[in-house]
């Protein structure tokens, strides 16, 4: 079933497009989700069992309601517990997460932006809940995550700011997005009941994945900040635009994003606009019939890093800062790459367009220090699975020169030059992308090894029972097949060689019994 309910508008470009609404068949409010995949959502469980009557059902009931309430005319659609994603909270509080399946997609709407995180402390948040009476949603802003709590340390204690809304009842479910970067760290799970004082609690990404694994599919990297690259350029018209535009454009993009196939990046739509004497409505104009107005709009909002845009002799328009508010700052919003040129750096408008280089740094600066963060955990998870189960494999370590670079980044300051810093900014996101998705991969390696060596210890220990059942404890060969792969096992030893040893064992326990 799905029903338009227009009353609970959303703004056509919200930057939070996957919060949604979970209500129970008659429309009561019963908190919180985050749209994941096209058609999958995710929630407490303790807010699905809520849709049957109380808190302890002992299953989900059949069927819940989701309506988004970060898109235009809130959809509303069934949902329902996806299988083997349900982890109803224990008596202590722990798990309390479920995937529900919705029955229809929203391909176009992006999931939300989990990423995952060791102990998440000092960070300030905001949530979005729907506490009775607001049916529509209300916003927490600046809570702050003050560290690990609850039964095994599983939560994160959230601390809502006085005087203003605190987290409370209507919004468990609810994505906690990290204010310096989008990123979701957690989802709200519980509130604190004395009403003093605002606290809550909120399950970090790692324990959702915990204890619902397939969730691990949509754990990613912090989003990138959705303005395109500004690039400033001092000196003489033809040298620092005209010549080398495309190749300008094209180095800016390649040193943060891989190169797709299809037209290099900057070179499907691009132009050339030479400002000298014209208004910040000329200026635009041009721009647009210099890459066709129709077709610019639709790349923009698919694929902006395939637009850029020149625009030279800035300084010498009718009003260089209308031309860069009017003309050049819409087109960076959405993504494109914008090159700007002055004759001089005392020309104006240059302070301006210094000053939008700089604050684009500093969101990914705060994008750079989240994602070494993550970096970070991924190596400290990684090193703890190989030293219980593979002390032989050298995990990498990245993280401590990750931390060097964005401390010198980040105490680079006005006297370093902002190009220089963008393009540091990129070499080291770059960087930190790829040894986190090594790291990833050499988890799941590992991962995959301890339970291939899990079974195989199963394996040995189900058939020397058989054979103590047997009555074939003094059996020497036995023995002598047996102690040599458990010693393997306990070693953490190559696959192949210990899974051979096992078997070799197997088959002489099964020849024993046989001839028994």
């Amino acid at each position: 079933m799905r029903v338009d309910n227009g009353a609970a508008g959303g703004r056509a470009e919200d930057s939070e497009p996957w919060r949604v609404c979970v209500l129970d068949s008659s429309g009561r409010t019963l908190g919180a989700g985050m749209l994941l995949g096209e058609s999958t959502v995710l929630t407490c469980a303790h807010v699905v069992q809520a849709a049957a009557g109380e808190d302890q059902a002992p299953a989900p009931p059949r069927e819940v309601l989701v309506r988004f309430v970060g898109l235009p005319g809130a959809p509303e659609t069934a949902g329902r517990v996806r299988p083997g994603c349900w982890a109803p909270p224990l008596a202590d509080g722990r798990a309390d997460v479920a995937l529900l399946d919705l029955s229809e997609g929203f391909p176009g709407v992006p999931g939300a932006p989990l990423v995952r995180l060791g102990a998440v402390r000092d960070r300030v948040v905001h949530t979005y809940g729907f506490p009775h009476p607001h049916r529509h949603g209300v916003w927490v802003n600046d809570a702050e995550l003050a560290g690990p709590a609850g039964a095994g340390g599983e939560w994160v204690q959230l601390n809502s700011k006085p005087p203003g809304e605190r987290v409370r009842r209507g919004f468990s479910g609810a994505g906690v997005i990290d204010k310096a970067t989008g990123a979701v760290l957690g989802m709200v799970v519980t509130e604190y009941t004395d009403e003093r004082v605002g606290l809550a609690y909120l399950i970090p990404v790692e324990t959702i994945v915990r204890h619902v694994p397939a969730v691990a599919r949509w754990v990613g990297e912090p989003p990138r900040p959705p303005a395109g690259p500004i690039v400033v350029l001092i000196g003489d018209r033809e040298s620092a635009v005209v010549r080398d535009f495309l190749a300008q454009a094209r180095r800016e993009r390649r040193v943060s994003r891989p190169r797709a196939p299809g037209p290099g990046l900057g070179e499907r739509l691009a132009a050339v606009v030479d400002a000298t004497g014209k208004t910040a409505g000329e200026v635009a104009e041009h721009v647009s019939a210099g890459i066709g107005t129709e077709e610019v709009t639709t790349v923009l909002a698919t694929n902006p890093e395939e637009v850029a845009v020149a625009v030279a002799g800035v300084d010498a328009a009718q009003a260089p800062e209308e031309v860069l508010t009017e003309a050049v700052k819409p087109l960076m919003d959405k993504g494109a790459t914008v090159l700007v040129q002055f004759s001089t750096p005392d020309s104006p408008g240059v302070g301006l367009a210094r000053r939008w280089e700089g604050e684009r740094n500093a969101r990914r600066l705060d994008r750079l220090a989240l994602l070494v963060e993550m970096v970070d955990h991924e190596e400290e998870r990684t090193r703890d699975l190989a030293s219980h189960a593979h002390p032989g494999v050298e995990v990498p370590g990245h993280a401590a020169d990750l931390r060097l670079r964005l401390a010198a980044l980040q105490s680079a300051g006005e006297h370093v030059e902002p190009g220089r810093v963008r393009r540091a900014l990129a070499v080291t996101e770059r960087d930190a992308e790829a040894a986190r998705l090594e790291l990833i991969r050499l988890h799941t390696e590992l991962d995959a090894r301890a339970a291939r060596h899990d079974e195989l210890r199963g394996r040995l220990r189900g058939y020397n029972a058989k054979a103590t059942d047997a009555g074939l404890m003094e059996d020497e060969e036995l023995g002598e097949l047996y102690r040599p792969a458990m010693a393997a096992l306990a070693a953490a030893s190559d696959e192949t060689s210990v899974a051979d040893l096992v078997e070799r064992y197997v088959r002489a326990v099964r020849r024993r019994l046989e001839g028994a």
